[in-house]
């Protein structure tokens, strides 16, 4: 959503609640920040923002705390607010914590899953293996986003489902090369884990498929091959 967009939609009436409003101002802010639209170390000024928008400095002031405990911004006394530096490094702590919260979903999710989302998830599957072998890398990218957060929010848990919300930012700047075939497998054994009720199995394959990932990441940061890049 381009500024424009959000001004539009924030300027409907006032009866938009003003966490929604922060919400989106959130969003647009994050997703210049991960695109590369605005610099790590560039200060953002809230009042223009603000302007720019169309909303109350307030409403920016506390978007920007939101992004700055994601770690995407950084606040310095008396200076303002920079964009933080996003790294290998600071993608790979996100999936330490992911690894642990998927794990955890997955696990939650046997007590909570039926035939439908079974289904749902398979053909999930399905389809994120298809997008890869087509070559449609933001469809895949996205469809496989929503595949782990569809077993988050199985897991019945509102404050696992916060957590994910959060982590999964990170992510969107993510587009690891592994072999497709693997990532497929993984999926599918994920969510017949879950099917059967193999509460640890679904943990300790969930928590291997995000590990598998990150070690990914970081081999190809190790070859300077890795650059993190924006996936909507």
């Amino acid at each position: 959503m381009n500024p424009v967009e959000v001004k539009a939609r924030l300027k409907k009436g006032r009866t938009v609640p003003d966490r929604v409003a922060r919400h989106q101002v959130r969003e647009e802010i994050q997703r210049r920040i991960l695109s590369g639209e605005t610099q790590p170390g560039e200060r953002l000024s809230q009042q223009s923002l603000a302007r720019e928008l169309g909303v109350a400095q307030g409403t920016v002031r506390e978007s920007l705390f939101e992004l700055q405990w994601l770690g995407l911004v950084e606040s310095i006394d008396r200076l303002g607010v920079f964009v933080g530096k996003l790294d290998v490094e600071r993608i790979c702590q996100a999936y330490q914590v992911r690894a642990v919260l998927e794990g955890l979903a997955a696990r939650l999710s046997c007590n909570n899953a039926g035939r439908a989302d079974i289904a749902t998830l398979r053909s999930m599957a399905e389809d994120v293996y298809k997008l890869a072998k087509k070559e449609k890398e933001e469809e895949r990218g996205r469809l496989d986003r929503e595949f782990h957060f569809y077993i988050t929010k199985l897991s019945r848990n509102d404050i696992l489902i916060r957590l994910a919300e959060s982590y999964r930012v990170l992510g969107m700047t993510v587009r690891a090369s592994r072999e497709q075939q693997r990532i497929y497998e993984e999926h599918l054994g994920i969510v017949g884990a879950i099917e059967h009720n193999r509460a640890e199995d679904a943990e300790r394959l969930a928590r291997f498929h995000v590990t598998e990932a990150a070690r990914r990441i970081e081999a190809e940061a190790r070859q300077g091959n890795y650059i993190p890049k924006w996936v909507d």
